[in-house]
């Protein structure tokens, strides 16, 4: 009997232990829809030295939004000093800013090289860099419609968007605080 008894004593003092040792269970983990050059951001910080943010460049000849947005796409001159005011900055990082100029407004983003301070939205700058042609596929298109804007249906947004969508982006190696 005593046997039996310091037998179920020891299986109920096993049956405690190992109970409280059991590993919590593991919560799935969501994979970060982030691109990975965005990663990059994460180890940089907003940097002001000497009035710049990125490289610094002559601030001498810089152009109008406009002007340096014919520049290109009549000529195809790619490299602009581009000066305005800054309308918005995201709010995430600080990784791009949309640039007014006197008619018209230009997203100016960085490439994952430097970010800004976030509170900059009316400041006037010179922007320092180049354009290119962004594309924008079909299938973005529909994700950024149904996924991130949640402003249509799956159907709406594949007969909306048939082809591809090219507008004109600037990249800045430097951006120069004016005022």
């Amino acid at each position: 009997m005593i046997l039996r008894n310091l037998f179920i004593a020891a299986v109920v003092i096993v049956s405690i232990v190992a109970c409280n040792n059991q590993a919590a269970p593991k919560v799935a983990e969501t994979k970060s829809e982030e691109p990975e050059e965005c990663k990059k951001e994460d180890a940089l910080t907003p940097t002001l030295v000497d009035g710049f943010y990125g490289a610094a460049f002559d601030t001498a000849k810089a152009m109008s939004l406009e002007e340096a947005t014919r520049f290109y796409k009549v000529k195809g001159v790619k490299d602009a000093k581009i000066s305005g005011t800054i309308e918005t900055v995201c709010q995430s990082k600080g990784c791009w800013f949309d640039l007014k100029g006197a008619s018209t407004s230009q997203t100016i983003d960085f490439g994952h090289k430097f970010l800004m301070h976030k509170d900059l939205a009316g400041k006037k700058v010179i922007a320092c860099g180049s354009f290119y042609n962004d594309t924008t596929t079909v299938e973005q298109q529909i994700h950024e419609a149904v996924e991130d804007a949640k402003s249509m249906t799956m159907e709406q947004a594949k007969k909306k968007f048939t082809t591809p969508l090219i507008s004109v982006g600037f990249q800045a190696t430097g951006v120069k605080l004016v005022n």
